[in-house]
């Protein structure tokens, strides 16, 4: 993005009353962006470490933000302040004059030209809006009593810079499975971030249940929220000598563009974080705690708005290629959560999007079987889960007409070995029984499906060599139904499935 001129762009982030974070309408996957401070303006800052709010701080920002976040903006920069590194200029939203539009709801003041060689050109009718909006006691020209005082947020320790008796224990006690309203302040990484709970504000880092995207190096650098809440007194941003109250906690982590990356981010870690920024940044978003980990950090599901319906920021991720499905905190979600995550990512694996670019399928010992569907009849059951079926097509009393077929995608208790002394697992006669009583002598439909090499002793395990192993054939039995025969789920002849009752589902669905 050049430095002078008009240019197009969208706002990423409002770090506060009076500055915009724009990024540029380039295609790439990271755009550039600048941070733009509103020239002639000044806004009431935010509270620093230990400190409060200045009266209509976050009223400010929040009128902003809900203004810009998100839309495409026309802006200029006007000049730039290199002692402290900003740039202001004037920001068109449509045909509209953001700066106006601020000082005419009474959220900033208007500064006093300064010595700046090009004058605000909309210096005198932002002055003009400024005397409007205090006539009509806009804004933080509020006339109401008690108007001033009840605008500061009262911030529990953790917002300004004291996190040491946080409870995250007892917060998840006593949210968890509940939406809370939040606001994102950072975003750390694609999957990690730093937000202020509704209405208490109180500053918590949260990371997506589920998955985990990318790092950002050791120290990542945040470019994003680079000057959040750090207004200048001075006329146009001049430099002064005061000395500035250091900044609050969530500030700090928000600022902590200055320090260098000691460990570069992982490939995909800056697009991943781009990806969570243009979601969710400075946006209001809803969670649901769904676990706190060892070091007492706290687990959640992420759910930000898109139109009228809300979307699951860690399914995108994960579909997006940008995240990796992880067991331990998948296991504190819902069986169906759990579900859509692992087939997203199954899905962008079989793609090679973005992260999974390079992957490789790792060997497998199963080999599909194809065109193999066949009928026939029940003769054995050899267990729980292994049937013997006669094929129809071939003769009767031919010996390859008894086809042995293992249950695919099921597992039932092993029956043991005598002859090695190894006893029934528990309710191995059971299942064996239940699949006797249902199937022996009946006309069934097969859909064989793959072949596993296997150890000897232990079934479907890791493949051995030489004698050792064996080859398994699976499929999927379909049992021919009658009208009102056997309490079981209704069978689907979508697609290529053959009817009846699937056997495993049966098995399965009486446990």
């Amino acid at each position: 993005m050049a430095s002078t001129g008009w240019l197009k762009g969208r706002v990423k982030a409002v770090p506060s009353g009076d500055s915009l974070v724009i990024m540029g309408s380039s295609k790439a996957e990271i755009p550039p962006e600048k941070s733009i401070t509103l020239g002639s303006l000044m806004a009431p800052r935010l509270a620093r470490r230990g400190g409060v709010d200045e009266p209509f701080a976050w009223q400010s920002r929040d009128f902003l933000r809900k203004l810009c976040i998100g839309k495409e903006v026309t802006f200029k920069v006007e000049y730039t302040v290199p002692s402290i590194g900003r740039e202001y200029g004037t920001v068109f939203l449509g045909d509209k004059n953001v700066s106006m539009l601020v000082v005419a709801a009474g959220w900033a003041k208007v500064r006093e030209q300064g010595q700046q060689k090009d004058a605000n050109p909309y210096l005198k009718p932002l002055q003009d809006a400024e005397e409007q909006a205090k006539q009509q006691g806009l804004g933080r020209w509020s006339m109401a009593p008690g108007a001033s005082e009840a605008s500061i947020r009262d911030l529990p320790p953790s917002a300004i810079g004291d996190s040491n008796n946080f409870d995250a224990m007892g917060l998840l006690e006593r949210s968890k499975g509940k939406l809370i309203e939040a606001f994102v302040e950072q975003v750390r990484d694609g999957s990690t971030l730093r937000v202020y709970l509704l209405p208490d504000f109180q500053f918590i880092q949260v990371f997506v249940a589920g998955i985990q995207a990318p790092t950002m190096g050791r120290r990542a650098t945040s470019e994003t929220v680079i000057n959040a809440s750090v207004t200048s007194d001075e006329p146009n941003g001049e430099s002064t000598t005061e000395q500035r109250a250091a900044p609050t906690s969530a500030q700090r982590l928000a600022s902590s563009a200055a320090s260098v990356t000691e460990v570069a981010p992982d490939p995909y870690g800056r697009e991943a974080k781009h990806f969570t920024e243009t979601r969710v940044l400075n946006r209001d978003v809803r969670i649901v705690l769904e676990g706190v980990d060892k070091y007492s950090n706290l687990i959640g599901s992420v759910y930000y708005p898109d139109g009228e319906s809300a979307k699951d920021l860690g399914l995108e991720l994960i579909e997006n290629g940008y995240a990796k499905y992880v067991d331990w905190s998948a296991n504190m979600l819902e069986v169906e959560a759990k579900k859509k995550l692992k087939c997203a990512e199954l899905e962008a694996k079989k793609t090679r999007l973005r992260i999974w670019t390079n992957y490789v399928a790792p060997a497998t010992n199963s080999k599909a079987i194809h065109d193999q569907n066949f009928t026939g009849k029940v003769v054995e059951v050899v267990s729980g889960d292994c049937l013997v079926i006669a094929d129809d097509s071939l003769p009767f009393g031919d010996p390859s007409a008894e086809r042995r077929v293992n249950l695919s995608s099921i597992r039932s208790p092993k029956m043991g070995n005598p002859r090695r002394e190894e006893k029934p697992a528990p309710y191995a006669r059971e299942a064996k029984e239940f699949l006797r009583n249902r199937l022996i002598g009946k006309q069934v439909h097969v859909s064989m499906e793959y072949s596993r090499k296997v150890g000897m002793a232990d079934g479907p395990a890791a493949p051995t060599s030489g004698a050792d192993s064996k080859v398994m054939d699976f499929g999927t039995v379909f049992l021919e139904s009658k009208d009102g025969d056997d309490a079981s789920p209704a069978p689907s002849a979508a697609g290529n499935q053959l009817a009846g009752v699937n056997v495993a589902e049966l098995l399965v669905a009486r446990g």
